[in-house]
């Protein structure tokens, strides 16, 4: 039975699993302020109430993670850009970490099982990736000064998404 389950959830996830967007090699991403008036003139909005609205957001504390259908095409693009442009250094594009030398500390990877991860963890792990990505962890730098709430939360659903 517990076969059946696991068979049945694998079936689940590859099903639901979305491609992450593909930037343009020479794509840049929108970091500090110019993140807020590129995502105030997306939305319709000033730059400040681009500021206000993204500090509405969760901050990963509590475990939880955004409403659905806060983060549209235009974060996960952005998403995928910060991920080409600086993540995948370290953890691979296709969130397989590639292989450092001996001595120095391993990146996480998160292609393979990274959907299976979130559907069991929930929102519980989402927060956990969010904070470690605003805080950073062990060798990682924390982002939180400079990416917003919206760009931390879109790179963790970007992670989702491998």
């Amino acid at each position: 039975m517990r076969i059946l389950v696991g068979v049945l959830v694998l079936s689940l996830v590859g099903c639901t699993a979305t491609k992450p967007p593909t930037p343009k090699a020479d794509a840049v991403p929108h970091v500090g302020d110019d993140w807020f008036v590129w995502r105030g003139q997306t939305l319709g909005i000033t730059a400040d109430q681009a500021r206000a609205r993204d500090a509405k957001l969760p901050d990963g504390t509590d475990g939880t993670a955004p409403p659905d259908g806060t983060l549209d095409a235009n974060t996960q693009m952005e998403a995928a850009i910060l991920w080409s442009q600086e993540c995948a250094r370290c953890h691979g594009q296709e969130g397989d970490a590639p292989e450092v030398a001996e001595g120095q500390a391993q990146p996480r990877s998160w292609g393979g099982m990274a959907a299976m991860g979130f559907l069991m963890g929930g929102d519980k792990m989402r927060a956990g990736i969010y904070t470690t990505i605003d805080q950073g962890k062990g060798t990682m730098a924390g982002w939180g000064d400079a990416l917003s709430r919206e760009q931390m939360w879109a790179l963790v659903a970007h992670i989702e998404s491998f």
